[in-house]
């Protein structure tokens, strides 16, 4: 009895031994990092993955690329990505950070629709980034060259959200998981829009998706209108804002900022009153006249600076009233919780509402650093 209790035993210690039942053989997998969703001319799916590569000294040493692209098609998005196991190794999710969609598929779909796969995939982060490409979503992740010395595409698209300090015209992060609550809440909302410029990766603007059925692509912001909803909105963080005096070129460099919008509710008129608070530096004067030694001419730039910042937000939101009539930076939110009652009554049309909206601005700049030079 003793004996079998033994040879029980270490069979059980042989079985545990003998590794993870749900283990994955790390050299048949492909780590993907960034994944670029296209629609072909046959309105099929295009998948675009880019993996990472085991490197080694040899690999290294020899100028292997760090990275490689891996393309497949398929009529579901499930589809394309079990099809690319038919010609690679399967496609391993848990570090995919970047997804990217062309802006003819955002225009043609609904991206809550798109995104169906990638949120019941428990493999898949929910952090992962959204972008909207400008173009083809392949291009801007793209194919490794011999010797490369450029970082891998979809690891600098996540590097570059980090610069919202040095440029307002950079978008907090949308991830996947916000997105598909601000679907499910009937919200608009913008993604960080990017294109590729002579090869090159570049952020550009936003991309305005509009709630209702098909939460569908509605158009562009430029990055400068970008920039103006997110001081608009006291989101940003850093940046310049250039201006004129005398026809000569000054700018003023972001330092602290910060917004309050207060929505007012007056014979069933809804208004919104916009107060912006910002301080910074006099960075740049070209003038030949400058005198920053003396306040009366600091308290002129800073109208100046006022007024063009006051242009600049009026103008983006007469856009958003205008042409696209959304509301993608939640001016919704405010009323919700001001006029719930009233809210109730407009939620379900929200958008023609918002649309004719009265809006008051009160800017206010203040430059507090003018360098080391002021004359």
């Amino acid at each position: 009895m003793k004996h079998f209790i033994k040879l029980t035993a270490a069979l059980f210690t042989l079985i545990a031994l003998s590794g993870c039942w749900d283990a994955k053989e790390i050299e048949r997998l492909s780590f993907a990092r960034g994944l670029a969703i296209d629609e072909t001319s046959d309105h099929q799916y295009k998948l675009t993955y880019q993996n990472l590569l085991p490197q080694s000294e040899n690999s290294q040493a020899s100028g292997r690329p760090a990275f490689v692209n891996v393309t497949s098609r398929g009529d579901t998005i499930l589809e394309a990505v079990s099809d690319i196991s038919l010609k690679d190794p399967p496609v391993y999710s848990d570090h995919l950070k970047v997804l990217i969609f062309s802006d003819k598929l955002l225009a043609d779909q609904n991206i809550l629709q798109m995104m169906n796969h990638f949120i019941r995939d428990d493999e898949l982060r929910r952090s992962s980034y959204i972008f909207a490409a400008r173009g083809k979503a392949s291009d801007i992740l793209t194919e490794p060259t011999p010797n490369q010395q450029l970082p891998m595409p979809a690891e600098k698209l996540i590097e570059l959200t980090n610069n919202g300090g040095y440029n307002g015209k950079i978008l907090k992060p949308l991830r996947i998981g916000r997105a598909s609550v601000y679907c499910h809440n009937k919200l608009s909302f913008l993604i960080q829009a990017v294109v590729n410029k002579n090869g090159k990766t570049v952020y550009d603007g936003a991309a305005i998706i509009k709630n209702g059925k098909y939460n569908r692509l509605a158009g562009f912001l430029s990055a400068y209108e970008t920039q103006s909803l997110n001081w608009l909105m006291g989101t940003i963080e850093g940046g310049v804002l250039p201006a004129e005096i005398e026809q000569r070129p000054i700018t003023f460099e972001i330092k602290k900022s910060k917004s309050n919008i207060t929505p007012h509710l007056k014979n069933g008129k809804l208004s919104f009153h916009v107060a912006v608070k910002t301080k910074g530096l006099l960075s740049e004067n070209q003038s030949t006249a400058e005198d920053s030694f003396d306040n009366r001419y600091l308290d002129r730039l800073e109208r100046i600076f006022e007024k063009k910042l006051k242009s600049d937000v009026k103008e983006v939101i007469a856009k958003l009233q205008g042409q696209y009539e959304v509301d993608p930076v939640f001016f919704s939110e405010s009323v919700r919780i001001h006029y719930p009652d009233y809210w109730k009554k407009v939620k379900h049309h929200w958008d023609k509402t918002f649309s004719e909206a009265a809006f008051d601005y009160d800017i206010s700049l203040q430059i507090v650093n003018f360098g080391m030079m002021g004359r």
